[in-house]
């Protein structure tokens, strides 16, 4: 039995790619006879308490599901060291994402650090100034070596800045995709990282296609184009818009479905008014697992149109629901599992809208996809992940036993 502790600054109950992970990681594990505990950031006041969770209070940063935690972390890491973990996976860069990597250097444990979020993808979409990126990464890891130097010209640089304390503070580091660290200098860190792609699980549909449809004001004869997961500037949403403007003029009875929170900053009913597509748009705010899989259900083909996933949990997603997928990132496709399945186009409005309009008008092509992507995603499981997982905090044991760092 192995007792593990993780450490999330993106909320652990959000609706967000980090969490599901950890929720279906820690709920396989607890099915193994492992025991975990989960540190998250909680609301500034009141927060939740329950068994396995320890919530530290913490302010919204903006970006997403992520949130600035805030003291007591020094009570938090008390807690942890008295619970004994005997490893500590950190998923996220972030204030308890470094407390997670003192605490581990505290007790003598091994970390394990999985890449989920790529920073400087969100860089170009949220203003991070420099001279913040690296107050950030000096307060909170001064724990930490500092790692191989580099110049700190930019955000750039003070990103990798803060990535190298991270990396090699990890005994391994844990990629979804093997193209997820595309935009890091790994140089002295290859050797460290295991690539384990997180499953999606689909629970039986609350309704069928038909239903769902009516339900949110859909014509039963429509061509339903979806996408799920947050909808902010930094999942490429803009672009889906522009690009679904010229679906429409191929397939005139078009409908675009978006299923998720939506980012207030990306002001997305105005951008579906000033395309005209807003009497032609669906969105329905967060669902639940079972309304999701209806979602799925009722659409032709499910858009991709991020550029900043490591991995894409709403592919697996889409791929068990045999929707198939037109996605736009050629790093995350050359190294993705589905790559069989999906169609690459360019980020660009007017390809991206040939290809999707392309599968709505080829039913037998588009079934063709969708079947051969659920047989791909169906290989994928959670018994796997969590095995290969496992086997991750096997080889962190034996990298600090054996003092490879």
């Amino acid at each position: 039995m192995t007792r593990i502790a993780h450490f999330t600054d993106a909320s652990f109950r959000g609706v967000n790619g980090i969490a599901a992970s950890i929720r279906l990681l820690t709920g396989m594990l607890g099915r193994r006879g492992h025991e975990t505990v989960v540190v998250t950031t909680g609301p500034l006041w009141k927060a939740p308490v329950g068994d396995g969770v320890i919530s530290v209070p913490s302010m919204p940063t903006g970006m997403g599901d992520f949130r600035f935690a805030l003291a007591p972390i020094r009570s938090m890491r008390d807690r942890v060291r008295e619970w004994r973990p005997d490893v500590a996976h950190v998923h996220t860069p972030g204030p308890l994402g470094a407390a997670g990597l003192t605490v581990a250097r505290q007790l003598g444990v091994p970390a394990v650090y999985t890449y989920h979020t790529d920073m400087h993808g969100y860089a170009e979409h949220y203003y991070i100034p420099t001279l913040i990126v690296r107050a950030g990464t000096a307060l909170y890891g001064r724990h930490l070596r500092r790692g191989p130097r580099g110049r700190l010209l930019n955000t750039y640089d003070a990103i990798e800045e803060a990535n190298a304390r991270v990396f090699d503070a990890a005994h391994v580091i844990v990629a979804p995709t093997a193209g997820a660290l595309r935009r890091c200098r790994m140089d002295g860190f290859a050797d460290r990282v295991r690539v384990i792609a997180t499953p999606a699980s689909l629970p039986p549909a609350a309704m069928t296609g038909a239903e769902f449809r009516a339900r949110h004001g859909i014509a039963r004869d429509a061509s339903v184009v979806l996408f799920v997961g947050r909808l902010s500037a930094e999942k490429g949403i803009k672009l889906l818009i522009e690009a679904f403007a010229l679906v429409r003029q191929r397939v005139p009875a078009a409908t675009l479905l978006l299923v998720g929170p939506s980012d207030g900053r990306l002001r997305l009913r105005r951008l579906l008014d000033r395309s005209g597509l807003a009497a032609h748009t669906v969105t329905t705010g967060a669902l639940g697992g079972a309304d999701v899989h209806a979602a799925y259900a009722a659409s032709d083909v499910f858009a991709f149109p991020s550029a900043t996933d490591t991995q894409g949990i709403v592919l697996h997603e889409a791929s068990l629901a045999g929707v198939p997928i037109v996605m736009t990132d050629r790093l995350l496709h050359a190294s993705h599992p589905l790559a069989g399945a999906m169609c690459l186009t360019e980020p660009a409005p007017e390809a991206f809208a040939a290809s999707l309009a392309a599968l709505l008008t080829a039913p037998a092509e588009a079934r063709h996809r969708g079947q051969h992507g659920r047989s791909i995603a169906e290989r994928s499981t959670s018994d796997r992940f969590v095995d290969e997982t496992l086997e991750a905090y096997r080889d962190a044991v034996t990298s600090a036993a054996e003092g490879s760092r």
